[in-house]
């Protein structure tokens, strides 16, 4: 076998023409006989070694990248750069994830190996393409981009070091802004900004040091020619893209021991981003009136049944249940650094406009709600509600890609229940070894 294993066609209609007729049925009138004559030319297998790569590359962004839209209807900005020159940056890159995550999902070591090859040698060309770049020309092209994203979710697929992704974010970090915020004014760029922002600002949480994303003209710039395009997703994003900041701030304070003054300017940059979150909240759920319920969680349909998860929330979309995810997360994350605010002596009073249980009876009928700092753990258990619906979708890897930095801020929120954090460590255990995402095995411990 070679390092690339044969994909083959099997063509069960030719397998079901071969049994045998049973006694008493009446013949078969001559059409069709010959129909059946017909079946007997079509070969019991086709062999698609000729189409293994768009085989590969189909898969990969089908299940991995559904998310992702362009403005341009029926337009894949992913399929757009694996249309361009195989044997370019971008293509090696893209080639070699599709084949790591196609491997890794149907159990190929060859061509996992085979990706293995390529990656390094994608590595290296990005290497020179980078070094070919003169200080005078900062712009880049969206196609270098692409080729450091493609090899960050390379690590994600295929190793479960932390160290080796957090580097490829800080690669795509310095790329994008290096490229500037005029750079993706246009439609085509705007998946991959989607995209970045997001890599970005996980990574720098990580890291908790702030990104040049949290700066005005990063929010702004790049909708400026089409104001109306931007969505509440994209809010949403602006206030991660803040939070390392925050962090970064917070660390500073406890470690300098600076004066009360820094602690109450953090204190109402965190109480202004529980507003701006709370009034995205609103308007989602104005937006989104029908997109999301509850209903019983059925043992044999489940992908993770656990008796404590009663109840789980269903949607109408891939991308309803993700803004929904990480409305929770957000919220979530912005409780941590309150709760770091709230050690402190005489610190500015931070209005997290959560409800609290006694507040059921002005529940608003959605299921996106804001808990309070003492009951934010509603919040993690609605993160966990959402697992089956985004495990099960068609596009069951694009879900679980997306649950896995929620379902680590859901983990380290419920302390107090540690069945769930047990059900939580399986659910990773679980995109480890069925979702083709080898990171997810270790993101609990490391990160």
């Amino acid at each position: 076998m070679n390092n690339d294993q044969r994909l083959v066609f099997v063509n069960h209609i030719r397998d079901a023409a071969k049994t045998v007729r049973p006694q008493g049925l009446k013949p078969q009138s001559p059409n069709a006989l010959t129909q059946r004559e017909d079946v007997k030319h079509i070969p019991a297998s086709i062999d698609l070694q000729g189409f293994k790569n768009e085989v590969v590359i189909s898969f990969f962004v089908k299940n991995l990248f559904v998310w992702i839209k362009s403005s341009l209807e029926d337009e894949s900005p992913i399929l757009n750069i694996f249309s361009g020159k195989a044997d370019s940056t971008a293509g090696m890159s893209g080639l070699c994830v599709a084949e790591a995550f196609f491997s890794t999902t149907h159990s190929i070591p060859e061509m996992k190996f085979h990706a293995s090859e390529l990656y390094g040698r994608a590595v290296q060309k990005l290497k020179t393409d980078l070094g070919t770049k003169t200080e005078t020309s900062r712009s880049l092209p969206h196609a270098t981009i692409w080729s450091a994203l493609f090899l960050g979710v390379y690590e994600m697929i295929s190793s479960d070091s932390m160290s080796n992704w957090l580097q490829h974010c800080h690669g795509v970090a310095a790329l994008t802004e290096m490229t500037g915020p005029y750079g993706f004014q246009m439609d085509a760029a705007k998946a991959i900004l989607q995209i970045n922002r997001s890599f970005i600002s996980i990574g720098a949480m990580a890291n908790r040091k702030r990104t040049f994303l949290e700066q005005d003209e990063w929010k702004h710039i790049p909708w400026a020619l089409q104001p109306m395009s931007k969505t509440i997703g994209d809010y949403l994003q602006d206030i991660l893209c803040d939070i390392p900041g925050m962090m970064e701030d917070v660390d500073h304070l406890f470690n300098t021991n600076d004066c009360q003054v820094s602690a109450n300017f953090i204190s109402q940059k965190l109480q202004g981003s529980f507003e701006q979150l709370n009034s995205l909240r609103i308007s989602w759920n104005f937006m989104h009136p029908h997109s999301c319920w509850r209903q019983k969680t059925v043992r044999e349909f489940s992908e993770i049944y656990h008796g404590t998860v009663e109840q789980v929330l269903w949607f109408s979309d891939l991308e309803t249940a993700i803004e929904f995810v990480y409305f929770n997360t957000t919220h979530l994350i912005l409780h941590s650094i309150l709760g770091q605010l709230m050690s402190l002596p005489d610190t500015c009073c931070v209005f997290d406009a959560g409800m609290s249980p006694d507040d059921n009876q002005f529940l608003e009928a959605s299921e996106l709600v804001f808990w309070n700092h003492e009951d934010r753990y509603r919040n993690a258990q609605a993160i966990c509600q959402c697992v089956d619906y985004m495990l099960q979708n068609e596009g069951g890897a694009s879900g679980a890609f997306n649950l896995l930095f929620p379902l680590k801020v859901a983990y380290n929120h419920l302390s107090g229940f540690p069945i769930m954090q047990k059900w939580v460590a399986g659910v990773m255990e679980k995109i480890s070894t069925t979702k083709g995402l080898f990171i997810a095995a270790q993101i609990l411990e490391k990160y």
